[in-house]
C-alpha cells in the first residue's frame, strides 16, 4: 500500500512538471483535471500487469488495498465544506480515476493472464 501512494505521488509530480500551468491560464481547470486523470493513468499502466501477474486471482482486492492510502488522504478534502467546489471536485476526480483505472486495469491484466485470447 505504501508502494502505491509513493509512486502515486510521485505519478502526481512528474505529471505536473509536464504539464505546467501559466499564470491566468483560462484553461487551469482543463490541465488540472488532466493531471488527475493522467497520473492515474500512468500509474495504473505501470502497475496493473504486474498485479496481475504477481497475484493472481487476488490481484483486483490487492489493488483495492492499494488505492486505500489516497482515498484517506483525499477524504478529509471531499468533507471540508469551506474548501471551493472546484477543488473538491478535483480531489472527488482524482480519487475516483485512481480508483476506476487501477483496479479496473488490474482486473483486465487478471483476465488476460487467464484467457490471452480475449486479447
Amino acid at each position: 500500500m505504501f508502494a502505491g501512494f509513493i509512486a502515486y505521488d510521485g505519478m502526481l509530480a512528474l505529471v505536473t512538471l509536464l504539464m505546467p500551468i501559466p499564470q491566468g491560464n483560462p484553461l487551469e481547470i482543463a490541465i488540472l483535471i488532466s493531471r488527475g486523470f493522467l497520473a492515474a493513468t500512468l500509474l495504473a499502466a505501470l502497475a496493473a500487469r504486474p498485479l496481475g501477474w504477481l497475484y493472481g486471482p487476488r490481484a483486483v482486492p490487492v489493488a483495492g488495498l492499494i488505492t486505500l492510502p489516497v482515498l484517506v488522504q483525499h477524504m478529509p478534502a471531499l468533507l471540508d465544506t469551506g474548501r471551493p467546489a472546484q477543488a473538491i471536485f478535483l480531489s472527488a476526480w482524482e480519487m475516483l480515476s485512481f480508483v476506476v483505472l487501477l483496479v479496473g486495469g488490474t482486473w483486465l491484466a487478471q483476465h488476460l493472464r487467464k484467457d490471452p485470447s480475449v486479447a
